[in-house]
């Protein structure tokens, strides 16, 4: 079970390096995946902005109340936008979205590849010629880095704003002292970790579910949830992992 793990990690990691390679290349971006690159943007980015604004609203204006009560106890109220500041942009937004991303996408990802190589659709696609990796792989894994991407910045913009209504409707802080600290507060490793730890977890998890996908083999019926349930835990993974190593890596001296 070990190695057939690193033979897992090993194949993602190759498969990765080739999907980055490809996006390079103008070449690689034929109609065909242009298409399947708009419609995985449409179904895993545009059709969660709604529920990721929710989320944002809610989760801000939940937190701010209850870190103003905590800070007020302490006496620390000065300190409430900086914490603010960590608890959205560097860990909630970028973590969130990614949930959210993998919700939406990875088990859709998964089963619909497994169905492909079932019913023989990638093997026809390779019969003529096709590189399946840019043509099946390239625009999902690429699509969902994009979409986690531009669901944090939707996120912690929404919560920044829950934040801001509710100590306005508070008026223990005045709004713009507030919104300025919170400006300050955000620093370039804090955009770097915001977009970094969303995009490259999402990719990484748009190839896993792929891979996983196109591992299925035989006509057992349990087989593609077998899939979906290891695309989603090695998400999770994934996602835990990049988030340690960008916490590490850009808040560390």
């Amino acid at each position: 079970a070990g190695q057939s793990k690193l033979d897992r990690i090993a194949y993602v990691a190759a498969i990765s390096s080739e999907c980055l390679i490809a996006a390079l290349r103008p070449s690689s971006w034929r109609r065909p995946v242009r298409s399947r690159f708009s419609r995985q943007i449409l179904f895993s980015g545009v059709e969660s902005v709604s529920f990721t604004i929710f989320a944002g609203l809610l989760l801000g204006a939940i937190t701010t109340m209850k870190s103003t009560q905590i800070l007020i106890i302490t006496g620390e109220l000065d300190f409430l936008a900086p914490l603010i500041c960590i608890l959205f942009v560097r860990e909630g937004a970028p973590f969130f979205a990614l949930v959210i991303t993998i919700c939406a996408s990875a088990s859709a990802i998964t089963s619909e590849i497994s169905t492909m190589r079932l019913s023989g659709e990638v093997d026809l696609i390779e019969s003529q010629g096709v590189n399946a990796i840019q043509l099946v792989i390239l625009p999902r894994a690429v699509g969902l880095a994009l979409t986690a991407a531009g669901l944090s910045l939707i996120f912690v913009t929404a919560a920044m704003l829950a934040a801001a209504a509710t100590v306005i409707l508070s008026g223990r802080i005045l709004a713009a002292p507030f919104i300025g600290s919170i400006l300050q507060s955000i620093s370039f490793p804090d955009i770097v970790n915001l977009l970094g730890r969303s995009s490259i977890a999402a990719f990484l998890s748009g190839v896993l579910c792929c891979y996983e996908g196109l591992t299925v083999q035989g006509a057992a019926a349990t087989m593609v949830p077998q899939a979906v349930t290891r695309a989603m835990l090695g998400s999770i993974a994934i996602t835990l992992i990049v988030s340690a190593l960008f916490a590490v890596t850009t808040y560390t001296s």
